[in-house]
């Protein structure tokens, strides 16, 4: 354990999540924690009164001691928005500001593999876990996946961790060096937050910016954002894609080591669960790291023929009546709903909708007529589809999910049903996780 923080003062915004593991981190570390959250008490339920059964203060209501008490450390919450006068209080006192991330690499002095990207992140993370398990090794998955990296520390019983960063968590990262980075693509996302394409581009390649000669860099060599700004890296460059100079490539449907003048094939795609060439990208990728961290061929193939899709990403749900109906719920923008309508076969009836971002949804009006039936829009969306994409018949706007998948199975003219939304969850869910579910149970029941 590479950090002590006895005698510090640490405050925490937000009870969520990554801010209750976080400030029981601290407190396991010696400090002392206090969480600052803007919901009052009674609409947290239990929670408070477990955490102060650990020792952590609490403030509700807002964060007016958070910033106006002296700390030594502020953690905040992924996407948590600071305002100017907060972090012009914390330097006038000389508190550091830290993601939960951040907090948990300095805690952590073993072997762990960073896993960021626009799209793919969870499944890569999913695939290289089981691979190295495979290989005999303790490994585990934490961070964006689900459980904060800081809830599991200090780790006795763990070989590697592998960590899913979203850029939320990079805005206050500052020293995190992981022993192998990958870096799977920037594409346009999370620009209503970040601005523009380079600076979020540029929070991705953060993650390997304090990576030295003996650390890998696995990188996507398809990438044009990731290929022209990774030359300044100084860790050892391992490159994955369907280019020829690619050291783990993706060519008519499988995936390859290149070694030397040999080509090793690891996979076919009739091998495995997992459809679209986006994954056999993730598989690739996955490999190219497994490997670099001891895993043999053997066990890193042995697990790609095991894997299951990922709970919400393309999750095939059932068929009824021809028809095939998809839970990709997973898919918050419009180029992992584009990925998904690439890997479903056939005509598809795509339900789109949520709480917009900023890309534009015109790509879907060429799409109709071709791969899409029907769009069948829901949500906050709405408004934004109308005045993106021109006006067609076969586009269809309905209040919510429920009445947007009835409206779906009104027709007999697509051999695919997918739930892929391009939008965040937040204007009728909870998270994306909530809305999979839902549209799970509701297919289900269609009778």
């Amino acid at each position: 354990m590479a950090l002590d923080l006895t005698g510090q003062r640490v405050g925490v915004l937000r009870i969520k999540r990554s801010g209750i593991s976080a400030a029981r981190l601290i407190h396991r570390l010696g400090g002392t924690a206090l969480i600052s959250e803007r919901k009052t008490e009674a609409e947290l339920g239990d929670t408070p009164r477990s955490l102060r059964a650990d020792g952590i203060q609490l403030e509700f209501g807002g964060h007016a001691r958070l910033t106006t008490e002296r700390f030594d450390i502020v953690v905040v919450s992924p996407g948590a928005v600071l305002r100017d006068e907060w972090l012009a209080a914390w330097s006038s006192r000389g508190t550091e500001i830290w993601s939960e991330f951040e907090l948990s690499s300095r805690c952590y002095d073993g072997r762990w593999i960073a896993v960021t990207g626009s799209n793919g992140k969870t499944t890569t993370v999913t695939l290289l876990t089981e691979m190295l398990r495979a290989a005999g090794l303790r490994a585990q998955s934490v961070g964006n996946i689900g459980t904060a990296w800081s809830e599991l520390l200090p780790a006795r019983d763990v070989d590697i961790f592998v960590v899913e960063v979203s850029s939320f968590q990079m805005e206050f990262t500052h020293s995190a060096r992981p022993t192998i980075a990958v870096l799977l693509n920037v594409l346009e996302n999370h620009l209503d937050r970040h601005g523009d394409l380079t600076t979020y581009g540029l929070l991705k390649l953060k993650l390997a910016r304090r990576q030295t000669a003996n650390d890998i860099v696995v990188l996507n060599g398809d990438d044009a954002f990731l290929m022209q700004h990774a030359a300044s890296l100084k860790s050892r460059r391992v490159e994955f894609g369907t280019g020829v100079n690619a050291d783990w490539q993706v060519v008519d449907d499988a995936v390859f080591m290149i070694d030397g003048s040999s080509a090793h094939q690891l996979l076919h795609a009739d091998e495995w669960h997992l459809t679209g060439q986006h994954n056999l990208l993730n598989a690739a990728a996955a490999a190219a790291a497994a490997f670099h961290a001891d895993a043999p061929l053997d066990a890193i193939r042995s697990a790609l023929i095991l894997a299951t899709p990922v709970e919400h990403r393309i999750e095939f749900v059932r068929e009824l009546r021809g028809i095939r109906f998809y839970n990709d719920s997973k898919s918050t923008n419009l180029t992992a709903t584009m990925t998904a309508i690439a890997a479903v076969a056939g005509k598809i009836t795509l339900l789109f909708g949520g709480q917009p971002k900023l890309e534009s949804f015109a790509p879907l009006g060429k799409l109709l007529g071709n791969k899409l039936a029907h769009l069948i829009v829901f949500g906050e969306a709405t408004a934004k589809v109308r005045q993106e994409v021109p006006v067609d018949d076969r586009i269809i706007y309905c209040d919510d999910l429920s009445s947007a998948l009835t409206t779906a199975c009104g027709f007999a003219d697509a051999d695919a049903i997918l739930l892929s939304p391009g939008c965040a969850s937040y204007d009728q869910f909870n998270n994306f996780e909530e809305r999979g579910t839902v549209f799970k149970s509701l297919v289900r029941n269609i009778t």
